[in-house]
């Protein structure tokens, strides 16, 4: 509403003090007479209709209002009408922070490095405009709702929830791999990608390369704080584009979630078009998959007839990194599937084997372009692109 009243008085003709003479020249009053009967001394009046006043009497400001016939929003109109620069600023800020604590949650943007706690105003609108490449903060849901939500309706109460999406989003943009999409080309990877499970360092970084280059666009990102994310698929620019987070912080999870957005790339990519993205982690009303997409990763990473075999060798670490070799995924896999599996039994085996997972660190270093604490979106793009570029 504010803004609003702002924008139209900007464009307003008339003047209070143009419809005062006008109106006590019709009703035959004087200035003088006016002021007594409504009771507003000469200084008061003077300062609202010179724009002279610090701080407007409001009850004189509706008096005069009333008298002059005019709405409260016409009102308003023409009271902001010339007013100082310094006064109109102060109310700019006050839209500008309301919208901001509105559609950001600062206190974990602030734990991320994306803003300072202390920062003001100014540099909160100018941390977000530079970010996301906007001309103005408003555009950040206008602008990203109208391409991510617009066929959907759907949004997200969330702040950190759209505040990844929109970021991921706006990532994908302007990463814009140059490669076309071929699903046949993937369908032919997919059956080599097991084996770099067992290279730690680099074998992520190698298997995001090889689908860059087959135009579906691989990203990680570290997890942010109050979401489930454990994975996502966009589609952009007519091609997939993958995000895989660290949730839960495992080796073997982030290459089951690998895979998991691998088979919706393959299987549910027209749903997706139509969607625009899919969370996996999140409840989806638009995607019915994710049982199959589970099916599908935990199927080609270890079969359940290999995992039932092994399953009875499981504390004999020989045994399994043996058989892990044998099946050409780390071993790490293996007891991940096994815990998964005890808890469709009702037994947590979540802490147990910790020494068998190697520091996700070290999968992810290479990868791990941080996106929060970079000027904008598009330097932190520029960076993967020459990264997944070989």
């Amino acid at each position: 509403m504010i803004s609003e009243i702002l924008k139209k008085s900007f464009e307003a003709k008339s003047t209070l003090d143009e419809l005062l003479k006008h109106k006590l020249k019709s009703t035959g009053l004087s200035k003088t007479h006016f002021e007594r009967l409504s009771g507003i001394q000469r200084k008061s009046l003077d300062a609202i209709l010179k724009k002279s006043s610090k701080q407007t009497d409001i009850v004189n400001l509706l008096k005069l209002g009333e008298f002059l016939e005019l709405s409260l929003e016409e009102l308003l109109i023409l009271h902001f009408k010339d007013r100082p620069t310094d006064e109109i600023k102060e109310l700019q800020n006050s839209m500008d922070i309301t919208y901001i604590n509105k559609h950001f949650d600062l206190k974990t943007l602030a734990s991320l490095d994306f803003v300072k706690i202390d920062d003001s105003v100014e540099d909160l609108t100018k941390r977000i405009c530079e970010f996301f490449e906007i001309d103005s903060i408003y555009d950040y849901e206008q602008e990203l709702n109208d391409a991510l939500y617009s066929r959907t309706k759907r949004t997200f109460s969330d702040k950190m929830k759209d505040f990844w999406i929109k970021s991921s989003y706006k990532y994908f943009e302007l990463i814009d791999n140059p490669n076309e999409y071929s699903r046949e080309r993937l369908i032919d990877l997919i059956p080599k990608i097991k084996p770099y499970t067992q290279n730690v360092e680099n074998g992520l970084l190698t298997i995001f390369q090889a689908l860059f280059n087959i135009g579906v666009t691989v990203v990680f990102q570290p997890s942010l704080p109050k979401t489930q994310i454990r994975g996502a698929t966009f589609f952009i620019n007519k091609k997939p584009c993958v995000v895989i987070t660290d949730f839960n912080k495992n080796y073997a999870t982030i290459w089951f979630a690998l895979i998991h957005e691998l088979h919706h790339v393959l299987f549910d990519l027209d749903t997706i078009e139509d969607t625009k993205f899919h969370l996996s982690g999140e409840p989806d009303l638009f995607l019915l998959q994710e049982d199959k997409a589970n099916e599908f990763a935990s199927e080609y990473l270890l079969s359940s007839e290999k995992m039932r075999y092994i399953e009875k060798l499981i504390n004999n670490p020989l045994i399994v990194s043996r058989f892990a070799k044998e099946c050409q995924v780390h071993p790490s896999i293996i007891y991940s599937q096994y815990q998964w599996r005890q808890s469709e039994l009702g037994n947590n085996y979540w802490g147990f084997f910790k020494e068998h997972f190697p520091d996700v660190n070290l999968a992810t270093k290479n990868l791990n372009i941080s996106n929060w604490d970079v000027q904008s979106l598009r330097l932190a793009a520029e960076k993967i692109r020459e990264l997944l570029t070989v």
